[in-house]
């Protein structure tokens, strides 16, 4: 029973869903996809007319007529009335009556519209399109290269649609052109920019000039000079960077300055390496001074705030050490368990009051009649009770030497409690003695401890780390 009113709601609900209306689209100018949802809706009914075997019903068929003869009549209007250079509304026209023709022809309901239908015929439509896009790629004055693609991409819409004079040679031969200016564009753009000494953007042209040319073939030294101009533009750069690191180091005191110079011999070796693995030596200096500029960490003492304190001072420059005599910055850490308690505190008492249903009784009521009246008490009594807590403490000490000096101790406490309820005296049934809280063990209580006291910690070795980025 259930399963059938499910498919009876589902079936419900999809009859309430509204198909899509073609004036959805008309409304915002896509009348092409509007023609399109009105041949799906009516192609839509014509299968269901067919399996119920009904004819088309009036109101339908008007629709049909008054839809199709409105944008025949609009799409006509248009063409009639557009400029002569105003290609671009020709062609969405002819193209809506193309659509027209195309989505609504050889259908059951065809008929009914054949007064519009009849009008144009596919090949000429298509072929009225072709002109339209012939007669406006030929208006144009090509003067530069985006000109000759222009016209090559318009040449090559109208082709698609009908094969119009020679619009397909067209088309090629305004691509080939497209190709030729624009290489002779980019190889003069190349040769503006060696004179400005812009060689990483002379190179890029030349590149550009080179490619662009190549369905057609090789354009002059364009490669070459592509070629040569890359090698110019990052020897340069190497040079630049690789003098720039010298200069530091020439000056250097801090490690952040071996860091810097590193970094600028690593992006020398980087820009020149099409042409090799290093620049000069750069590649084996950025290693050196790298090694230089390394703030070198040796942590010992509890694994567990050793830990925390890598994960902390963690960065691209820092090394962790297996010994102190190999370390810059020496971090000594310990941490011991303080005391452990547990307490109770003293018993809290709170009187309690209650005035409880406990039955009924027969009494008259103002008529004579009998009936049941609800009996209450009063309960009085006493609730009691007491807290337990654990509490474990945790201590460390932290004593750092070399690039960085920390002497500091700390301590940090964690408690837990349950606390126990009971009562005394005339208590209702309801309530019976209760436990609230959880005590955690002497181990989860000294663990909890310890989390604690890294919280407190970290901020520390945080505010090293960024004396360490400086130094």
């Amino acid at each position: 029973m259930r399963k059938l009113l499910l498919v009876v709601l589902c079936l419900f609900l999809a009859s309430c869903v509204l198909p899509v209306k073609p004036e959805d689209k008309f409304k915002t100018g896509d009348y092409i996809g509007g023609v399109k949802i009105l041949a799906t809706n009516f192609n839509a009914k014509s299968q269901k007319l067919k399996q119920q075997n009904k004819p088309w019903k009036d109101k339908d068929i008007l629709y049909l007529q008054a839809t199709v003869g409105s944008l025949t009549e609009m799409a006509q209007k248009n063409i009639q009335q557009a400029a002569a250079t105003d290609y671009d509304t020709r062609i969405k026209n002819y193209q809506l009556l193309l659509a027209l023709k195309t989505e609504l022809e050889d259908k059951s309901y065809s008929s009914y519209i054949e007064q519009y239908l009849s009008l144009y015929t596919v090949d000429g439509l298509k072929e009225s399109l072709a002109m339209q896009f012939y007669q406006q790629a030929s208006a144009i004055v090509a003067t530069n290269s985006h000109d000759y693609l222009r016209k090559a991409k318009l040449y090559r819409q109208g082709y698609e649609y009908f094969n119009y004079k020679d619009i397909h040679k067209r088309a090629e031969d305004n691509q080939k052109l497209y190709y030729k200016t624009a290489a002779q564009e980019f190889y003069a753009d190349a040769q503006a920019d060696v004179k400005e000494r812009n060689y990483k953007q002379a190179a890029e042209n030349f590149r550009k000039a080179h490619e662009v040319y190549l369905p057609l073939g090789k354009y002059k030294d364009s490669a070459k000079l592509a070629d040569i101009y890359e090698k110019k533009w990052r020897t340069i750069e190497a040079e630049n960077q690789y003098q720039r690191a010298q200069a530091i180091v020439r000056k250097a005191k801090h490690l952040s300055e071996y860091r810097e110079a590193a970094s600028l011999f690593s992006a020398a070796s980087e820009v020149y390496s099409p042409y090799g693995n290093s620049y000069k030596n750069a590649t084996k200096l950025a290693d050196v001074y790298a090694r230089k500029g390394q703030v070198q960490i040796f942590v010992r003492g509890n694994s567990y705030l050793a830990d925390h304190i890598r994960s902390a001072l963690q960065k691209n420059y820092v090394s962790f050490v297996s010994s102190a005599g190999a370390a810059n910055l020496v971090i000594d850490v310990s941490m011991s368990h303080g005391q452990f308690q547990q307490y109770k505190e003293n018993i809290e008492t709170h009187d309690k009051h209650e005035n409880l249903r406990v039955g009924t009784k027969q009494v008259a009521d103002d008529n004579g009649n009998m009936v049941d009246q609800p009996v209450y008490e009063d309960f009085y009594f006493k609730q009691y009770s007491v807290k337990t807590v654990n509490e474990a403490e945790m201590v460390a000490e932290v004593h750092s030497s070399g690039l960085y000096n920390l002497n500091r101790s700390y301590s940090a406490k964690s408690t837990s409690s349950q606390t126990y309820y009971w009562f005394d005296g005339r208590v209702p049934r309801k309530y019976t003695a209760f436990t609230e809280g959880k005590l955690l063990g002497r181990e989860e209580q000294f663990g909890q401890a310890r989390e604690n006291l890294w919280s407190q910690m970290r901020g520390d070795f945080y505010e090293m780390s960024r004396a360490l980025a400086n130094l």
